[in-house]
């Protein structure tokens, strides 16, 4: 819904009028930093000059009650409303592709509270991911999330594209420490969780908003589940004969009840491009890095032995655990130069999620139709296993194109339909924990069928206007 020229230029005064001149940007250098967040279509349009879309205004609230009065004004003026937080999503999800407003919610940078007995952290939407974990850890505490994202990333979106971190084997994905949300809606009121996040008070309405990407309303705060930073971190790299054997080890020992807080596990491409040059060291195969922790030190004594032996079972062997100690060290290096790549390459990670009983049928059909159907135009796929549940596991998927030539967005596209589709053949969900955006709306439609159209019957509800973040979820 591209807004009028009129409703344009009536908009920025009329949210200087009530937020403040300083509060509202409309000069084309401003605006520019809005064009792209890190989805690969849009930061090679905006390196073409032809970004896939850009602001027509900025508001920058430094209240929660600002962001209320925005929307009320928006939809007075009929103008579409994007969030953006630190920029940092894969997915397109905040590139204001329809022009009108983005609301960048860096201002609202308070830590409500710390609450050391109910073991909760309230923070608005602007916090820093890695300034809340400095302002934990004072206190012995953290918020297990770990995303790679958090030296950018925002505490609204880690909610509002239903992120994960490193750390989720042990203590789950962003909705599993989510406790309550404060989200401003499209007609300028509040929405608020009742106090308490287990209740028989009717259907939750909380995670409604978990995942939801800006098209029903903006996030302005969260109270997230904390726990005590652990007083034992231990390490453990393994090499397995082949992925199947890694994938039943470890699907034996969470089905045990051992929690390790991170396996992170490598195939054979994945180990030689991705994980060597990173941390150092020559190697080659099925590689597993494993992290263990916790409050007592024999408890996780014995969880690492207990894994490390069903590990064995499957014909594993222990390897330096000085390896795993590394990656940790280093486990953000892999998302920055060198490691990352840069334009002209064309680059994707198309993550996956699927049951143990699919796992193994996903994995080789991303091996048919991506790794071997674009291996003439030089893709390479590194795949590894990185996030585990109880019934299932995840694939992250990444693709490089050392260069994509003239027709790199159409061929970046043609990989996500190819692979996308060989996963939902196979069983799979094509999304784990990087949020919908741009990128996978068009896939919406075969992954919930008739949902969908709950979903939009939802959205029509609360956003009558259709101007909360348009495009996105295929909504």
């Amino acid at each position: 819904m591209k807004s009028s020229v009129t409703q344009l230029v009536e908009l920025a005064p009329a949210l200087a009028a009530v937020l403040g001149g300083d509060a509202v940007l409309t000069d084309d250098a401003q605006l520019d930093a809005y064009t792209a967040d890190t989805y690969w279509p849009a930061i090679h349009a905006r390196a073409a000059g032809a970004p896939l879309g850009r602001p027509d205004v900025v508001a920058v609230p430094r209240r929660e009650e600002d962001v209320a009065t925005i929307l009320r004004i928006a939809a007075s003026h009929r103008v579409p409303v994007t969030a953006w937080g630190g920029g940092s999503g894969t997915q397109g999800g905040a590139v204001a592709i329809e022009g009108g407003l983005v609301v960048d919610l860096r201002g609202l940078d308070t830590i409500v509270e710390i609450d050391e007995v109910s073991m909760t952290v309230t923070a608005q939407a602007g916090v820093n991911g890695n300034v809340l974990e400095r302002t934990l850890n004072e206190r012995g505490l953290m918020l297990p999330h770990y995303p790679a994202s958090s030296e950018w990333a925002t505490v609204g979106g880690y909610v509002a594209a239903r992120g994960s971190g490193v750390l989720s084997t042990r203590y789950g994905k962003i909705e599993d420490l989510v406790l309550g949300l404060r989200v401003a809606l499209p007609d300028g009121t509040f929405f608020d969780s009742v106090p308490a996040p287990r209740h028989a008070v009717g259907p939750d309405l909380t995670p409604l908003f978990v995942g939801s990407e800006g098209t029903l309303g903006i996030i302005t705060r969260a109270t997230l589940e904390v726990v005590p930073a652990p007083a034992e971190r231990t390490f453990a790299a393994l090499h397995f004969p082949s992925v199947h054997a890694g994938v039943d080890a470890f699907r034996t020992a969470l089905a045990r009840g051992n929690r390790p807080s991170v396996i992170r596990m490598y195939d054979e491409e994945a180990t030689r491009r991705t994980l060597s040059p990173v941390v150092g060291e020559g190697l080659d195969g099925v590689v597993a890095i494993v992290v263990f922790e916790g409050g007592e030190p024999e408890v996780t004594a014995a969880e690492r032995a207990a894994t490390i032996g069903l590990a064995r079972t499957e014909g594993a062997r222990e390897l330096d655990p000085a390896l795993a100690r590394t990656w940790w060290d280093r486990r953000y290096d892999f998302y920055k130069p060198p490691h990352h790549p840069e334009l002209p390459s064309v680059w994707g990670t198309i993550d996956v999620v699927a049951s143990y009983r699919t796992i193994h049928d996903v994995h080789r059909a991303l091996q048919t139709a991506v790794r071997d159907r674009y291996a003439p135009d030089g893709l390479q796929l590194r795949m590894h296993f990185s996030h585990w549940y109880r019934w299932g596991t995840m694939i992250y998927a990444r693709f490089l194109i050392p260069d994509g030539g003239q027709d790199a967005r159409e061929l970046h596209d043609q990989v996500w339909a190819d692979g996308v589709t060989a996963v939902l053949a196979a069983g799979g969900v094509m999304n784990d924990h990087h949020g919908v955006g741009l990128k996978l709306a068009p896939f919406m439609q075969a992954q919930h069928g008739a949902g969908l159209e709950a979903l939009r019957s939802v959205k029509s509800a609360l956003d009558p206007l259709g101007i909360m973040n348009p495009g996105k979820l295929g909504l």
